[in-house]
């Protein structure tokens, strides 16, 4: 609730009627810059301004009353501008308790018969002109008086009830008209009723008298019950409330601008602050949402209906992925001016996750929904379950929800690889003796290596033009999977076309063709590309775009002007994937190509990554790396990644001190640059719960370590340059020494607990933004309390830096990244926290940003070698850069004296 609910005057304690009178006292004594007091303030806006006999009478008030309400508490947060129940006489009011309450009278809100005295005669000049408005014509002056002269008994004006139903069988259209004619009538009546002569009486001084806003309170209180009756929600709605009036434009009409708060007036000149350029100033009209929204009023009444599922219809957990745990909702609306409390009971396989579960904090009167989550944990597919939720809420309603699952298998997924071999894929990587078609050869199995055995794989290869490799057929078992050796053969066989130009559209129309011969055999599909140069043959990527129908991965080895992204970018993005770069070429290449394939495969199979931590294993010693799983997890893999992962033993402790290695409770696959081990924590864990916190423990074996270094001293051999090999030799023998033998561990899981990120740039150019945004749920239910988002960003250069990713809604995270220099930047997201059982969890997800000089430019146009030239122009700039970012065009103008940074810089400057 935006604030306490606006109750009968005459029903408050004396304590509460005292504080009202008190935040009145102090609206007089806080003034405006111009010097005129809060509660001054009111009689100068409504002088200038005139709103009655029209149809913006009631909603112009409400704004007045709204916005007086909040000047009041200011001064005390806990007073609502509460209203005066017009059909009692205010001298003799019900108390709400068998008695009454003089609301005029001295003690409390001034006499009837006279100018007004007690503690509100503060507010005038006690009859005396010298000093007063009356005399200066200033409003910060106090009005020479504030009389009534009520008439006996209570003002003549129809029941609430007739006023309310005056507008039943009337057409829609014409409601508005009649019910505001009958209110106002009413008011009318009102105002005439402290008598002839006396200050609410008359239209330019009435609110000069504090108790003309409970009157005024009272006219909203009946706009507002109006609205809210029950049947009738569209008088909730800005566009149909005022029927054929919505679109009345002149004084006094629903479309007109509410003055003065515009910086406008009728009369006069506009009043402070509401002036020129001021921020106070708020254009809106009678349909703006704040406007129509009733306040908080103790008469509104409040509904609870159940609106999904339907009532009758169940509660259906349809086609739920066996073991995995689902979350599905019964939704209840409430209409209320304050929250309710519903209780929740569930039979069968079913629980609740949360209950008593409290609606939202309404904003005055209005609809909210609440959320009674229940949770399905599966068994084995093909079996299904069935029970019932009751819920009760705190107003008494009880609703009955029958539920029913059904369970089905794991969801599969056909991919294919479709994988570059041009000409520059021969170059040097940034490791040691190993080409960027090296650097793919120990990549990319690892992505076939984690498939499930009833995912497919195939292969495709491109240059010029594009081949199969093999087509998609299921992987089979992790260990001698027949698709799964087949796709491993073919990446290792994948060579280089010398000379061979660039045509990532033909290969992913030719992917594209191997994922339609399998359609229907395979849940969904995904493509993943990886590249290390920009377009530079047909068919592009914009060309091929319309035949690709599957989720579009890409990774890329080099740097933004290389890649030139742009086109593959954007392909990604609308299909639901993503694109990752590199960066410059490093002794990380490797890694990072390895951790971008084991994220692009948990992307496409819906897999979450837990931790991604690095490290070093001394010789002689042991490493441990903790991660914790929740019981939303059914399965990890627990990869080890690196050039030396050949020497390490990998064991897997559970919570309970179970130890899991190769063959005893895990599947393990070995590559030259990875292992990994596949744990399924209800194989092996008696209860078969995978909660609480694991370990991975590392350590080095000699003798694998001593032949790995004699295999390491043959190849080094091979090098001309002895110096250099024997310089490598000795540095990794001294990092090894000293800290021990590299790696780099991912933990992923197969869970009902995902971390999802997307990254967009409105602009790829150095010192534009990324957005970064980031959704985490559990089984289904987003996660907003109790978890923490950030993001780790690591820059082309410079040290890295974390920010916070803040809350934008219920389990959604959004953060801005800002970028200085060309490159890119690897932003890796990290959630924690507790799930929805109290579990401690950890997610993560890397992405990448890339920025540089041309990075909003058109791609550049293709070369065609059956055209015998370009299409239409060539890039010179984007090839001149793309060359001077090669470490191998770099060595061999530094080798001829030429400045290839300096170089670099020139060319740079002469493209902008």
């Amino acid at each position: 609730m935006s604030g306490p609910i606006r109750r009968n005057f005459a029903h408050l304690s004396a304590a509460e009627q005292q504080a009202y009178v008190d935040a009145v006292l102090q609206a007089d004594l806080t003034t405006f810059l111009d010097g005129v007091s809060y509660w001054d303030k009111q009689d100068q806006i409504h002088e200038a301004t005139h709103n009655h006999g029209g149809n913006s009478f009631l909603p112009w008030h409400r704004e007045l009353v709204n916005r007086y309400e909040a000047l009041l508490q200011q001064a005390d947060p806990d007073v609502a501008l509460h209203y005066w129940d017009w059909t009692e006489d205010p001298r003799a009011a019900s108390d709400g308790q068998g008695g009454t309450v003089a609301l005029l009278s001295a003690a409390l809100l001034g006499r009837a018969d006279g100018m007004l005295d007690g503690p509100l005669a503060a507010l005038h000049n006690g009859g005396v002109l010298a000093g007063s408005r009356d005399q200066t014509g200033s409003f910060t002056d106090p009005p020479m008086e504030v009389v009534r002269l009520c008439q006996a008994g209570a003002p003549a004006v129809q029941p609430d009830a007739d006023i309310l139903t005056s507008t039943d069988g009337t057409p829609q259209a014409q409601q508005w008209t009649v019910f505001r004619t009958a209110v106002e009538a009413s008011h009318n009546t009102t105002h005439g009723f402290f008598g002839s002569g006396s200050t609410i009486q008359d239209s330019h001084r009435a609110f000069e008298d504090p108790f003309v806003f409970l009157l005024h309170s009272n006219v909203d209180r009946l706009f507002a019950m109006w609205q809210a009756q029950p049947g009738e929600e569209w008088r909730l709605d800005p566009d149909l409330v005022y029927g054929d009036q919505s679109e009345t434009t002149g004084p006094e009409s629903i479309r007109a601008t509410l003055q003065p708060w515009d910086g406008t007036v009728e009369f006069g000149a506009p009043i402070e602050p509401w002036v020129g350029a001021s921020s106070a100033v708020v254009v809106k009209d009678c349909r703006d949402p704040s406007v129509v929204r009733p306040p908080a009023y103790d008469t509104l009444p409040t509904s609870v209906e159940q609106v999904a599922p339907l009532p009758g219809d169940q509660l259906r957990f349809v086609g739920v992925v066996e073991h995995l745990p689902t979350a599905r909702a019964v939704r209840l609306r409430v209409r209320s001016v304050a929250s309710i409390a519903v209780d929740a009971t569930v039979t069968g396989p079913f629980t609740i996750l949360d209950t008593p579960v409290t609606s939202p904090e309404p904003q005055g009167y209005e609809e909210r929904d609440v959320l009674v989550w229940v949770l399905f944990t599966p068994g084995a597919a093909g079996t299904a379950a069935a029970g019932t939720a009751t819920l009760t809420a705190s107003t008494g309603e009880v609703f009955v929800v029958d539920i029913t699952a059904t369970v089905v298998p794991n969801p599969t997924v056909g991919t294919s690889l479709v994988l570059d071999r041009s000409g520059s894929v021969s170059l040097p990587s940034g490791l040691p003796l190993k080409s960027r078609m090296d650097v793919l050869h120990d990549s990319a199995p690892l992505f076939v290596a984690l498939l499930d055995a009833t995912d497919g794989v195939g292969v495709v290869r491109f240059d010029v033009d594009a081949s199969p490799a093999t087509p998609v057929a299921p992987a089979g078992p992790m260990i001698g999977g027949a698709g799964r050796l087949l796709a491993a053969d073919a990446i290792t066989d994948t060579v280089v076309t010398p000379g061979g130009l660039t045509a990532i559209g033909d290969g992913l129309e030719l992917a594209a063709a191997q994922l339609a011969a399998v359609t229907g055999q395979y849940d969904s599909t995904a493509t993943i590309v990886f590249t290390d140069g920009h377009e530079t043959a047909d068919k592009t990527i914009a060309a091929a775009a319309s035949s690709v129908h599957s989720r579009v991965f890409g990774i890329g080895l080099g740097t933004p002007e290389q890649l030139n992204p742009i086109a593959l970018s954007d392909l990604a993005d609308g299909t639901g994937g993503y694109v990752m770069l590199t960066g410059n070429p490093g002794v990380h290449d490797q890694l990072l190509l390895q951790k971008y394939f084991a994220q692009v495969l948990a992307g496409a199979t819906n897999a979450a990554v837990v931790v991604d931590p690095d490290g070093f294993v001394p010789v002689g010693g042991r490493s441990v790396e903790p991660f914790r799983l929740t019981s939303a997890d059914i399965r990890t893999d627990v990869l080890l990644l690196g050039e030396m992962v050949g020497v390490i033993d990998v064991e897997v402790v559970a919570p309970d001190g179970t130890s899991v290695t190769a063959g005893a409770g895990a599947e393990e696959a070995v590559g030259d640059a990875y292992r990994a081990l596949r744990v399924v924590p209800a194989d092996v864990l008696v209860p078969p719960t995978a909660q609480g916190r694991w370990q991975v423990v590392l350590t080095v074996d000699r003798g694998r370590l001593k032949r790995w270094l004699t295999d390491l001293r043959h190849r080094l051999d091979a090098l001309e340059d002895r110096e250099l090999a024997a310089q490598v030799l000795r540095l990794v023998t001294l990092a090894i020494d000293t800290h021990g033998v590299p790696y780099t561990l991912s933990v992923q899981a197969r869970s009902a607990l995902n971390l999802g990120v997307a990254v967009s740039q409105a602009s790829r150019l150095p010192g534009s933004s990324g957005l970064v945004r980031a959704t985490l749920t559990d089984s289904g239910v987003p996660l907003r309390h109790s978890v923490s988002v950030r993001a780790h960003v690591t820059p082309p250069a410079g040290a890295p830096w974390e920010q916070a990713m803040p809350s934008t809604g219920p389990g959604a995270f959004t953060t801005s990244v800002a970028t200085t220099t060309s490159g890119v930047y690897r932003v890796l997201v990290r959630a924690s926290g507790a799930d929805l059982r109290g579990d401690r969890f950890t997610r993560e997800e890397l992405r990448t940003l890339a920025v540089w000089a041309r990075g909003d430019d058109t791609p550049p146009v293709v070369i065609d070698p059956g055209a015998g030239g370009t299409t239409t122009h060539l890039d010179t700039c984007g090839l001149l850069l793309c060359l001077l970012a090669d470490e191998g065009v770099r060595a061999l103008l530094e080798r001829h004296g030429v400045d290839a940074g300096g170089l670099a810089r020139c060319v740079k400057r002469a493209c902008r």
